[in-house]
């Protein structure tokens, strides 16, 4: 430890001091009057100091306080329409933030300094105010006068009310001079107003008439019909009802000639489409008209077949017009059908059974008519009945629909409806409902508005989730927790959200590679996935929990439930069941086996090639090549396996098929040791030493 420095002097202590003697004499008063500039200006320094420190205090009380005056004016504004009442309200609560950081002065003059700065601050305020709320007053007059007029528009063109259609003339002209003489509108305005009168009636008329019937409408209008219009507005009015009219016009024209094709006249408006449509659309129309009903009845033939028959039907329809031209027109109608049928198992496969497939029909009409008991019952039988009927046409399995878009879009809607409380028992009762179907059915529902948190709820099967998962799924939850983060905390959604994405990198990156064919459908539902466990961490957090555990607990809720690989993930909870560690080692281990030692025996078909003169065996050959060397596995869209495909060098992916157009597809419950779409056994025991699942 270093020693403590001492200081030597060569003074030295002696008992003679008061014999020594000196010659200076200084006066007292000539020390007094030496000392005093140096005393003034000590004086001085500490007065201006305190000056400052007073200045200083004061003006941090200023701007405390002002801040809450800010708040209380802009809150004023907002509230009154009366001056004498917002001035009252304003000088009250003024004078209690001016008393409340005035106690808090440390001197009477930093008291006084804070006052003087804010009844200054307070005038201003006054001012401030009384022109809000006199803006306030104008625009409280102006929308007191729009709700008027509407009303008596409304009631006079809604209402079926003879004498207030009579009078309504009188009644909007007395309505707009009041209006100009309390100072809203100016001389110039007030006539304009007037004259317009005529012109507002029929318009109102007119837009009550698109709302019920735009194409009818469009006609009357298009014919002179409604009297007092401006020639302007009668052309804008035409452009409204034929935006309006179109898309009714066009789907009565397709409902129509679809009627037509299945031997039904539901009538149309012939009249519109040549007004709506011109000459030459309207010749068009009438010509497919009359030839629809000369090719109806290949319609059915087509709709009802199974993939890959449409071509043998249509060589079956005969030409014999004589008319090459219309002979060929009829021809491509007839091909135009398995286009149809194509794009209708692609977007919406349950309604193609249910339009064309009587029995699939009458099973969905029984269940919608049906009140009692056997209401679920059938509702199975439907069920069945659909699936079937799309199997039975060779329909790809990750194109199979339970429900038509319709429907599903309704059952979604109902259960956004649904109290909280009772969403997990909606959701339980649906999976009753479909049973098997059920992981398919979650898929349609969530393309068609169902949340993705009811998708999480059923796929996790964890009560204490579903608890949490739909208490947040609310306007009014969302916006509690927003304003949680607002005033709680210096974090926004954003922070949090990130930290989320951060923690799920892995599972996104598995999920988007398995999507890189519907990379937008996917990246939208992992967002809202996202988004569902940032505001599950964020009520953890207004709870009590840390941000860094309540983060990881939800973010868990992901990565504790699936297994993720760098192309694939694997759910631990399938079909209502937990699926064991032993079983998914086993998934893992059997696509691994396959990739490795299998690939030639699943009968591949070739990708095509744009080199005519390559063999057939060249592009066995290549496309054996390839799998081995750019095969990955990936998620299949059914979600409920995983499937062969091989990623290209543009980062595209290709699924794997075999020669009778069958997924190599492994499913999450599969726990054989075949080799999918065939009778061969993988010898996957001696792949690894340790048990695998019994039974497997």
């Amino acid at each position: 430890m270093p020693k403590i420095p001492t200081f030597i002097t060569e003074a030295r202590p002696t008992a003679e001091v008061g014999s020594v003697t000196s010659n200076l004499q200084i006066p007292l008063n000539t020390v007094a009057g030496a000392l005093k500039p140096l005393t003034d200006a000590v004086v001085k320094y500490k007065t201006a100091e305190q000056n400052a420190s007073n200045k200083t205090e004061a003006l941090e009380l200023e701007n405390k306080a002002v801040i809450k005056l800010n708040d209380l004016s802009q809150d004023i504004s907002i509230k009154y329409t009366n001056s004498d009442e917002a001035n009252k309200f304003l000088m009250e609560k003024s004078k209690a933030i001016r008393d409340e950081f005035a106690s808090q002065a440390s001197n009477s003059k930093v008291q006084t300094l804070f006052t003087n700065s804010y009844l200054l601050e307070e005038q201003k305020k006054i001012y401030s105010v009384d022109n809000k709320v006199h803006t306030n007053l104008i625009n409280k007059r102006s929308v007191a006068s729009s709700v008027k007029e509407q009303h008596l528009l409304t009631e006079a063109i809604y209402g079926d009310n003879d004498l207030a259609k009579q009078e309504l003339p009188n009644d909007l002209k007395l309505l707009y001079e009041n209006d100009y003489i309390d100072g809203l509108m100016t001389v110039k305005n007030y006539e304009t107003k007037i004259a317009s009168i005529p012109n507002l009636v029929a318009t109102f008329e007119v837009q009550k008439d698109i709302t019920k019937d735009p194409v009818q409408t469009f006609v009357n209008l298009d014919e002179g019909k409604y009297e007092g219009l401006f020639i302007d507005d009668r052309e804008q009015l035409k452009r409204e009802a034929a935006l309006e009219a179109k898309p009714i016009l066009k789907e009565n024209m397709i409902n129509y000639i679809t009627a037509l094709e299945d031997g039904k006249d539901i009538g149309i408006n012939e009249a519109a489409i040549k007004s709506i449509y011109g000459e030459k659309v309207f010749s068009d129309f009438k010509e497919t008209q009359n030839n629809t009903k000369k090719v109806s009845v290949f319609k059915t033939a087509i709709f009802n077949s199974k993939i890959g028959d449409e071509q043998s039907i249509l060589d079956m329809f005969e030409l014999k017009s004589g008319n090459y031209a219309q002979d060929k027109q009829y021809k491509e109608k007839v091909k135009d059908f398995i286009s149809q049928k194509n794009q209708l198992i692609e977007k919406d496969a349950a309604t193609l059974i249910l339009s064309h497939n009587s029995i699939v029909r009458n099973n969905f009409d029984a269940y919608n008519s049906e009140t009692g008991d056997a209401k679920q019952l059938l509702f199975k039988k439907y069920i069945n009945s659909v699936v079937q009927a799309q199997e039975d046409m060779d329909i790809d399995p990750t194109l199979i629909k339970v429900l038509p878009v319709s429907f599903a879009q309704k059952v979604a809607m109902d259960y956004n409806s649904q109290p909280t409380e009772n969403k997990i028992g909606y959701l339980q009762t649906l999976e009753e409902q479909y049973g098997e179907q059920y992981g398919r059915v979650l898929n349609e529902l969530t393309a068609q508005g169902l949340p993705v948190t009811a998708k999480l709820v059923s796929y996790f099967n964890d009560e204490n989730f579903a608890v949490l998962a739909t208490s947040i799924d609310t306007k009014e939850e969302k916006v509690r927790l927003d304003d949680y983060l607002k005033t709680q905390t210096n974090l926004s959604f954003n922070d949090i959200n990130q930290s989320i994405a951060d923690e799920l990198e892995d599972f996104r990156n598995a999920v988007m590679f398995s999507n890189k064919m519907n990379t937008t459908k996917a990246n939208d539902e992992l967002g809202d996935i996202q988004d569902i466990i940032t505001y599950i961490a964020i009520n953890k957090m207004s709870a009590g929990m840390k941000e860094s555990k309540a983060i990881t607990q939800a973010t868990n809720y992901i990565n504790n439930n699936f297994v993720l690989e760098d192309t694939y993930f694997i759910p631990r909870n399938y079909d209502n069941d937990r699926l064991s560690p032993r079983h998914i080692e086993f998934i893992q281990d059997k696509v691994e086996y396959i990739k490795d030692r299998h690939l030639q025996d699943f009968d591949m078909m070739p990708f095509k090639s744009t080199n005519p003169d390559i063999s057939d065996q060249d592009l066995n050959d290549e496309m054996l090549e390839q799998a081995q060397d750019n095969g990955v596995w990936i998620n299949s869209a059914d979600g409920n396996g995983l499937v062969f495909a091989i990623e290209f060098s543009d980062g595209s992916l290709g699924l794997v098929q075999n020669k009778k157009g069958e997924l190599l597809q492994v499913n999450f419950d599969d726990d054989s040791y075949k080799l999918p779409t065939t009778d061969i056994d993988m010898d996957i025991r001696n792949l690894k030493k340790e048990e695998l699942p019994s039974g497997a």
